[in-house]
């Protein structure tokens, strides 16, 4: 308790004050306690003297979940995303201040008197409630953990207040197109048809952020809800629910690697994607018929430019679109061309909408049966899937089981014909006041169908898929936390200009800090509006940039209202298209290694460079370049400048991938601005396996790699193909480069610092061929 002391200005009063009008209540001190063996339940007196349970308890080696439930509703509609189970075994200790509930190395103190929580790693405190944000009038400013009536008295809403530390960042969120650190910030949790990629609004809105300080939370609830991150004050942060419980996990961590790690292995594992979806994805918006798509695989066999995916959005009749049926008078053979397609080594994807049309013969069969989202007046909520429809549909109920039982086998045939992927686009329009099927309301069932439509497809495909030996995919506009079990997601509608590419990287780096393991954007942009509100075609330069920074990425498609396709656009911006195109390929072992390190070890492909070197001050919110796997650091050109970018480089050392140039880290540097390339670098230390040529079908079995070696002192590396691990060690002694390694390589190229005179591979002597400084070549005689 702090000594009270007599002021002229403002008489204290002997009360709280605070700058709120409207009906609220927040917790003040324990009132009693009962000891489990997972962790602790409270009663704990309320300011307008209720009383409210709070249960604090362990659920992993770092992690606890608190919930509290507010007065009159013990047991609610039951909203949480994960139920994760307790772990006993928990110690509990008491003293004159504290209980205390621990475990290993973690520890959850909750102070008596006045309510306060803090969290501790290895005795470390690492965050803890804030209870004492007031301005000069001793008005509290913030109110502290607690909940929220209406008129009626009736509970609408509950927040927790946490404490704000001066140096404190955070990172997540779900797919935010706002700066990268989002203190100061306040984001709304509330998945929307977000209509570009360069506001706040996002169609992949996750309640999942992590904090410079060591620590992540999950709000665990699909309700709507609102962090204010320091933006209402910038000595707490603000987390609000509009339900009658507050749930949600904390994990501590020493990295945002582990941190990662701990959330995503207690809340679904990430699956492993195909080998072919790594290549090109072809597409626009729409092909409209079968030869059309023969039509694009022919030019594209004749320019030489390799696609693996082609995507139809259009399939379906218009009016029938969600029902999964097929458009035979624009499509008559959809088998026979699945078919072709493979021959050529192309996968085909099709879009799908969660929606139907209310002049659709299937939007009347599933109004009949139920099948349907209805509103607070019980019958069907019929509205508009975008802003120009001229029709209004309805939205399938996800929830129910009985609609399944009809949807999955319509699902299921057309995924049996051989298709490869389902893009699942739309879903976040649904009304504020629909009820669904499983009880949720309007507020607490909205993110929640985003997830279960995706995720009631990608079973279905995995139904279909894995007794055949193959693999589903998916690739996602929306999605909630859970989504990185449903790969993969891609950025929605976004506009061709420069400084948009720059919030759709935001965007993937925030969806990497939240876990999402595989991301990508429409290559060329989506739409491009010029100043009559006309649609037209990007401009060779937006082409350009955008499919560069595209092809470094973990999933490479170009889709837009216009045709993507390189020929549409100049003969340079073919070339440069081509060029990286191929890199890409020649690339695949390395993004294939990738890909299923991120499926073992639960780090999404794309990378901020904070999470790479997170004890590097000044990578925290470097939000324009990023890493590509772990061994590749990509700085996409956008509106920068016209002559030069500015990199920064953390520390080490580091090779240009193109010039072949060696650059000192630990500073910023400046690089030149080429329309053909953009700046790529290779980290000191690591390996990256090529191709020495384009593969005919992506998914053979890479042999005769080309091994990229930037060996300072040593290598330590593993390279995995079609799960089998291979190993790669690599040290220079005395002018000779010792090399052993399971890996099917016939050539090495290496950079170094130090003269190299000879080469010693798995024990055997080969010739070492001195292309410049600093830069040799190993062939491996077969």
């Amino acid at each position: 308790m702090g000594r009270k002391v007599e002021v002229s200005y403002n008489p204290q009063l002997g009360y709280l004050q605070t700058i709120f009008h409207h009906n609220f209540d927040f917790l003040t001190g324990i009132k009693s306690y009962t000891e489990r063996t997972d962790g602790v339940e409270f009663v704990v007196d309320t300011y307008k003297e209720n009383t409210v349970k709070v249960f604090i308890q362990c659920v992993g080696e770092t992690a606890f979940r608190f919930r509290m439930y507010t007065p009159g509703n013990e047991q609610p509609f039951d909203n949480s995303i994960y139920q994760l189970e307790g772990q006993n075994g928990v110690n509990i200790t008491e003293n004159e201040e504290f209980i205390s509930i621990s475990k290993g190395k973690i520890e959850a103190r909750v102070r008596k008197y006045p309510w306060e929580v803090s969290y501790y790693l290895d005795g470390k405190l690492k965050t803890k409630e804030q209870i004492k944000d007031s301005n000069v009038d001793n008005m509290c400013k913030n109110l502290p953990v607690g909940f929220t009536y209406d008129e009626n008295k009736e509970i609408i809403g509950v927040n927790e207040t946490m404490y704000l530390y001066a140096d404190e960042e955070f990172y997540g969120f779900g797919e935010k197109f706002t700066n990268f650190g989002k203190r100061g910030q306040t984001i709304n949790c509330w998945q929307t048809d977000a209509l570009s990629t360069n506001t706040e609004k996002s169609y992949k809105n996750h309640p999942f952020f992590m904090s410079s300080r060591g620590y992540a939370i999950l709000l665990n609830t699909y309700t709507r809800s609102k962090f204010e991150m320091g933006s209402f004050s910038n000595v707490a942060y603000n987390m609000s629910v509009e339900d009658k419980v507050l749930d949600y996990v904390i994990w501590m961590g020493n990295d945002y690697k582990a941190l990662l790690k701990s959330y995503i292995n207690q809340t679904g594992k990430i699956p492993m994607i195909p080998k072919w979806a790594l290549g090109l994805w072809m597409s626009k918006c729409s092909y409209q018929t079968q030869d059309e798509i023969y039509e694009v695989v022919k030019i594209s066999k004749e320019r030489d430019i390799k696609i693996d995916v082609i995507h139809i959005d259009g399939w379906q009749k218009q009016g029938d679109a969600g029902a999964w049926v097929w458009d035979y008078e624009r499509f008559p053979n959809p088998e026979e061309m699945i078919y072709k397609l493979k021959k050529e080594g192309i996968h085909l994807c099709l879009w799908i909408f969660p929606y139907i049309d209310e002049n659709s013969k299937y939007f009347k069969e599933a109004e009949e049966k139920g099948f349907l989202v209805k509103n607070t007046k019980g019958v069907t909520s019929r509205f508009y899937s975008t802003a120009t429809s001229t029709s209004k549909v309805g939205c399938f109920d996800f929830t129910n089981p009985h609609f399944l039982e009809w949807y999955k086998p319509k699902v299921r045939s057309v995924v049996s014909m051989g298709i490869g992927a389902v893009k699942t686009d739309f879903s976040e329009a649904v009304p504020e006041d629909a009820v669904y099927f499983d009880g949720s309301t309007g507020i607490q069932g909205h993110n929640k169908l985003t997830f279960l439509y995706a995720k009631t497809i990608y079973d279905v495909m995995a139904e279909v898929k894995i007794p055949l030996g193959e693999l589903p995919m998916l690739w996602g506009r929306s999605g909630y936390a859970g989504s990185h079990t449903i790969p993969a997601a891609w950025a929605g509608d976004s506009s061709t200009h420069l400084n948009n590419h720059a919030c759709i990287l935001r965007g993937g780096l925030s969806a990497s800090m939240s876990g999402i393991p595989f991301w990508g954007f429409d290559m060329g942009g989506f739409y491009n509006t010029d100043h009559e509100g006309y649609e037209c075609v990007p401009t060779d330069e937006e082409y350009i940039r955008s499919c560069q920074f595209g092809f470094f990425n973990s999933l490479s498609r170009c889709h837009g209202k216009t045709p993507r396709e390189p020929w549409n656009f100049g003969e340079k911006a073919e070339k440069i298209f081509k060029e990286f195109n191929d890199i890409r390929h020649l690339l695949l072992p390395y993004l294939y290694s990738t890909t299923y390190k991120t499926h073992l070890s639960d780090i999404p492909v794309i990378r901020p460079v904070v999470m790479e070197y997170p004890e590097d001050r000044s990578a925290r919110n470097v939000e324009l370049e990023y890493f590509l796997g772990d061994s590749l650091l990509v700085v996409p050109v956008f509106d920068q400048n016209e002559d030069e970018i500015d990199v920064y480089l953390p520390n080490g050392q580091w090779i240009d991938l193109f010039t072949h140039e060696r650059i000192k880290g630990s500073r910023w540097v400046k690089r030149k601005i080429e329309v053909d390339k953009i700046p790529v670098f290779i980290r000191q230390n690591k390996m990256i396996p090529m191709l020495t040529k384009i593969p005919e079908n992506i998914e053979e079995k890479y042999e005769n790699l080309d091994v990229i070696l930037f060996c300072e002192d040593e290598i330590r590396d593993t390279y995995i193909d079609d799960g089998n691990v291979q190993n790669l060690k690599a040290k220079i002694e005395e002018g000779t480069l010792f090399i052993n390694t399971d890996m099917n390589a016939s050539y090495f190229t290496v950079y170094a610092e130090k003269c190299l005179d000879n080469a010693v591979v798995n024990g055997q002597n080969w010739e070492i061929k001195k292309e410049k400084e600093g830069y040799y070549k190993i062939a491996l005689e077969k």
